[in-house]
């Protein structure tokens, strides 16, 4: 019986089958495409997290290590096999070497530093030295606190290392080495520590180790290093879990867990909230936009039972039996169309994910989608029974009549809905009660729909007054076509329910296109800011004037790159060439009051003063200064820039014993290249037991260098003391409270610099990050290539010249405005420079649109367009169904005398008139949507300070948008006109009703 009505209701059936799938299907696209964007999110912030930050270092002292090991990453199968290792330390060595020893042995070692000479160790007590450890093959290093055992000895003697190769460290950052520092980073002899001497494991059976709490002991560890592209969204929680297993493990057990996996999950759980409210917000107005559509469908099919359910009444059925008649049929399809749909939700899921997000990313079916699915079907169950139980209450002869009597539409439910959603667009914009991670409010993303829904609601009422108000008219003019459109239009059951349908969905999908085309355009602009020019490649450190030269070198005509340097820090500082930044740079002249960029980097550079530099073996100074009390005495140094050291290199030139000339040899590299002079200060000391404070006052006379034999006269500089910018003779003061430091003056005292935010007064962090230095605004601008907030542009060279040397936390980079960067870093790497990464602009906005918020805004825009596409459908469907239900009307129209042009214009000035009005409807809440919640809905996982956002709507995308889905819906009216004038015949009229 049930399949016998819904192979008679066929056609209807099939489409309320579709309709009933694809709300379920975009329901469970959102769960599925979360998901999968999760897992986007989670691999892509343990690729960016930095070496120590992918993994952990599990150390013990006890033993057992790969048992521990075993237990600790037991179910984690996105981590690597574990690199095993060992490691000592020692204080220094009985050859009276007091520097610092590491004696290691890590299983691939060898793979990953470059042998010069000699070979890897393999037996027992040979080890492998690096070139500035000063250590030769065949050198033998005995430890204090190595210990092992002579044949036939009773006690204990030092180990004794033979040396059997020499090394070079590997590229810096190497993640085999898990962000340790076993080597100096600028491969120079340090005086406190030696790079580590490489082992073989077999030197831990002969060795022990003395002075340690646990005596005889080697301290084993394992580096376990997560894959991205094992790991998944699913694996937070266990990844969380194994964090707190790695605080704990200090307290709970002997074991250390070495990490800084902490930062990283807060990352990635900042970036996966950012997702999580707004996919549910996005997701929460699509189902309740399925609801609509649903409700309408699954109405008409039960509506289209009316007689049947009427005939049985009629025959005396209970009511139970009754309410199973009515219901069996949507209910079945409603039932079919779950699996269906969430197949269909996983297809589409599918779809966009290997569209959208990376290849790699797997598609998986989470139980949120069955949930999100089931939830989008229960619009057609509340459809069903509130349509049954209206026909199973009403008058049996009503059921049957051909044309219904007209009822009133009420107004209660519209003001309720209308009252609801002004409280709540009220409630979101103003006080934003939905937040997420970042902290922003994102109970912005819920305003399009409420909007869409609210206008939508007032459309369908607007609309049959307005065509009321027309009556008259077409009384007297237009013809029979107008006459019986603008009545149908006006009280036809079908029209409220199409308005509200195609004006919600083209609301939610004229906002998604408006937020989208906007967002995009902001990710393009503080993109191409933040990351300062097309592309931005980073090198490895070196010394600013090599970092110059090569930019030069790789770039003559200095059209297409330029060298800069990042200090991170509050404020931030970003330093450059002044005329090759204003060729590459992206600039804004309207956020800088009308200037471009090499107007304003024209303002930039300091006085053109020449650096001292000196080459030689000895530096002799001629000082001459206050008497000094017998309480205290003075060290005299000096601080030089060194030839591939990127920080300053310090020398103790002597204590000060009355005037006259102290002399120090100068740092080895001098006697080969110029070294330059950067300061002269001194340390004021206390040798007695007395309360009298200290002063006094020294000044450099004269200098020379020792240089081939010779004693060599340096000219004088103009000098500087920051401290006290009136001394300008070569004297600096040294106090108990205080010293006074003398440098050349190559630099403003208040070097200019493009300011950015609220900078003040404050100090710049200056490259050596000593924060000593006000900078004078030369421009003011809301937003500057290569800065994130409040921050300044400056002069590479001046800042070169104020810093003493260059902080570790410095980035250097090159930025090109070339799309491809291969044969510029080619040539940079010809010229010493080691290319570690490139970041092109697009690149940057590609990242920022993977962040939640752009995920979220990615959903709702297929999710939205997809829909507004079936809302389409279902209104072209339902004024069809509604017109045959006419048939017998039309017919007798004709029979009348009407003619078929005038009935062609009637059904489609109805269809027209209909869709027309729901889609501008949707049209007008979607932008007013757009104007009121753009500025608050999030698009970046963190708040953006700079540059500013316009929020800029591009036209010609929303105009694509509305004009197809007119195009559309004319096309649609058209045709289902045409069809249904081919149904109109007289001989219709000799039909028995069914």
């Amino acid at each position: 019986m049930i399949l016998r009505g819904l192979w008679e209701r066929r056609t209807l059936a099939l489409v309320v089958l579709l309709i009933a799938v694809v709300p379920i299907a975009s329901a469970a696209v959102a769960p599925i495409y979360s998901a999968a964007a999760l897992t986007t999110i989670v691999r892509d912030v343990v690729r960016e997290a930095p070496v120590d930050g992918r993994g952990w270092r599990y150390t013990t002292t006890n033993g057992g290590i790969e048992r521990k090991v075993a237990a600790f990453t037991a179910g984690a199968g996105f981590v690597e096999p574990p690199v095993f290792g060992m490691e000592t330390s020692s204080g220094g060595a009985d050859q009276g070497d007091a520097r610092a020893y590491s004696v290691v042995w890590q299983d691939g070692q060898c793979e990953h530093v470059r042998l010069v000479r000699g070979r890897c160790p393999s037996a027992a007590l040979e080890v492998m030295a690096s070139e500035a450890s000063e250590l030769k093959i065949g050198d033998v290093v005995r430890l204090r606190s190595l210990r092992a055992a002579r044949p036939g000895a009773t006690v204990l003697d030092p180990a004794e290392l033979q040396v059997v190769g020499v090394y070079r460290p590997g590229p810096s950052g190497d993640p085999f080495w898990f962000g340790r520092t076993l080597f100096d980073p600028y491969g120079q002899p340090s005086q406190n520590k030696v790079d580590a001497l490489f082992t073989a494991r077999e030197t831990r059976t002969v060795t022990y180790i003395s002075g340690s709490p646990t005596e005889g002991s080697w301290t084993d560890y394992a580096i376990l290093r997560i894959d991205p592209d094992r790991l998944a969204g699913t694996d937070l929680p266990l990844m969380a879990e194994m964090q707190t297993l790695a605080v704990t493990a200090g307290r709970d057990t002997d074991a250390i867990v070495f990490s800084r996996m902490a930062d990283t999950l807060r990352t990635i759980n900042a970036n996966a909230e950012t997702l999580g409210v707004p996919a549910l917000l996005v997701a929460a107005q699509l189902v309740g936009l399925g609801w609509l559509l649903l409700f309408q469908t699954v109405g008409d099919l039960v509506r289209a039972r009316g007689p049947e359910i009427a005939l049985a009444r009629l025959r005396g059925h209970g009511r139970v039996r009754v309410w199973r008649f009515a219901l069996a049929e949507p209910m079945l399809l409603l039932l079919l169309a779950v699996p269906l749909g969430l197949a269909a939700g996983f297809g589409a899921a599918s779809l966009m994910i290997g569209a959208l997000l990376p290849a790699s990313i797997p598609t998986t079916f989470p139980p949120m989608a069955v949930a999100a699915g089931l939830a989008a079907t229960l619009g057609g169950v509340l459809a069903a029974t509130a349509s049954a139980w209206r026909i199973a209450t009403r008058p049996i002869t009503e059921e049957w009549r051909r044309t219904p009597r007209r009822s009133a539409r009420g107004w209660v439910l519209d003001a309720v809905v209308l009252a609801v959603t002004a409280l709540g667009l009220t409630e979101l914009l103003a006080a934003g009660v939905i937040a997420d991670a970042s902290g922003e409010s994102v109970s912005a993303l819920a305003v399009p729909g409420l909007m869409a829904l609210g206008v939508a609601l007032l459309a369908s009422r607007v609309l049959p007054v307005v065509s009321g108000w027309l009556f008259g008219l077409t009384r007297r003019r237009g013809g029979l076509g107008p006459f019986l459109a603008l009545r149908q239009v006006a009280r036809g059951p079908v029209t409220a329910g199409s308005v509200i349908v195609l004006g919600t969905a083209f609301g939610l999908a004229t906002f998604a296109v408006a937020a989208w085309t906007a967002t995009s355009d902001d990710y393009a602009r503080v993109a191409a800011f933040h990351n300062g020019a097309p592309a931005a490649i980073t090198v490895e450190p070196v010394e600013p004037d090599k970092l110059t030269a090569a930019v030069e070198a790789a770039d003559p005509g200095g059209a297409l790159a330029a060298p800069v340097i990042k200090m991170s820090g509050t404020p931030q500082l970003v330093v450059s060439d002044p005329e090759r930044l204003a060729r590459v740079a992206h600039w804004d002249p309207a956020l800088a009051g009308g200037k471009d960029l090499a107007e304003a980097m024209a303002a930039l550079p300091g006085p053109d003063v020449a650096r001292v530099w000196l080459r030689g073996e000895r530096l002799r100074l001629r000082l001459s200064h206050d008497h000094l009390t017998q309480d205290w005495e003075t060290q005299i140094k000096a601080a030089f820039r060194v030839t591939g050291r990127v920080g300053p290199v310090p020398i103790t030139i002597g204590k000060l014993r009355g005037a006259g000339s102290y002399e120090w040899n100068l740092p080895l590299p001098c006697r080969q290249v110029p070294c330059e002079l950067r300061r002269i200060h001194g340390e004021l000391s206390r040798i007695t037991n007395s309360f009298e404070g200290g002063f006094i006052q020294v000044r450099v006379e004269s200098m020379e260098v020792l240089r081939d034999g010779a004693w060599r006269q340096v000219p004088m500089p103009a000098w500087r003391v920051d401290q006290d910018p009136r001394r300008t003779d070569g004297s600096f003061a040294l106090s108990d409270t205080g010293a006074q430091v003398l440098r050349p003056a190559t630099y403003d005292q208040e070097p200019a610099g493009i300011v950015v935010g609220e900078v003040g007064a404050r100090a710049m962090p200056g490259l050596d990050n000593a924060f000593t230095h006000r900078v004078r605004p030369a421009v003011i601008a809301a937003a500057a290539p290569g800065i994130t907030g409040a921050g300044v542009l400056m002069d590479l060279e001046q800042a070169d010249s104020i810093a003493y040397g260059v902080h570790e936390k410095a980035e250097f980079q090159v930025w090109t405005r070339q799309a491809g960067t291969a044969a510029l870093e080619a040539a940079l790497t010809r010229e010493g420079l080691r290319v570690v990464s490139t970041v092109r602009q697009e690149d940057l906005a590609a990242g920022y649109a993977a962040e939640g918020p752009g995920l979220a805004l990615m959903l709702l825009l297929v999710s939205a367009l997809a829909a507004a596409v079936l809302a389409l459908g279902r209104t072209v469907l339902a004024l069809h169904t509604a017109a045959r239900r006419r048939g017998y009307e039309l017919a007798a129209l004709e029979a009348a005398g009407a003619k078929v042009p005038a009935l062609r214009v009637a059904l489609l000035l109805e269809q027209a008139i209909t869709v027309l009005a729901g889609t501008l409807a949707g049209l007008l809440a979607g932008l007013l949507a757009a104007e009121a919640a753009l500025g608050r809905i999030p698009q970046f996982a963190e708040p953006v300070v700079t540059p500013p956002l316009p929020h800029e709507v591009a036209a010609l995308p929303v105009a694509l948008v509305t004009g197809g889905a007119l195009a559309a819906t004319l096309l649609c009216a058209l045709l289902v006109s045409e069809l249904l004038l081919r149904g109109i015949r007289v001989e219709r009229l000799r039909d028995t009703p069914a």
